[in-house]
């Protein structure tokens, strides 16, 4: 299985920003700030974790996302689209650039970067490696 490694390297009171490398592509991820693992409102603990491909969500809101397992104390983490830390409830949202949107700290083209993710891995699942940098 493909290790792939996510390095926080922005640390906010309102989030946390970060480089996703898979092979020679680097991806940009925004989350939620660190709260103590509590579920929707932190970012998920550094560590491993195995991540698998859903062709759709549990809810049916988000296609062709990825779920982290085994995620202490939470279920339904996702890897899926969106721009600014309000489109997430503890999940990872990928884009291609960092940006700010409307004065608040974002990630940008997250629906192309959510398709060039799932496109580059092939729908593999693949285990994601968490680290603060």
């Amino acid at each position: 299985m493909e290790k792939i490694n996510l390095i926080r390297k922005e640390f906010y009171t309102t989030c946390t920003r970060g480089h996703l490398l898979v092979r020679d592509t680097v991806f940009y991820i925004l989350e939620l700030p660190w709260r103590d693992n509590l579920p929707n409102i932190s970012c998920v603990p550094t560590g491993e974790y195995e991540v698998v491909y859903l062709p759709v969500s549990s809810s049916g809101k988000y296609k062709n996302v990825y779920l982290l397992r085994n995620v202490p104390g939470r279920g339904g983490v996702l890897i899926h689209n969106g721009n600014i830390v309000d489109h997430t409830h503890g999940c990872l949202l990928i884009g291609l650039s960092l940006t700010t949107m409307a004065g608040r700290i974002a990630v940008a083209n997250s629906r192309t970067a959510l398709f060039n993710f799932t496109n580059l891995l092939n729908q593999k699942n693949f285990t994601l490696q968490i680290a603060n940098g």
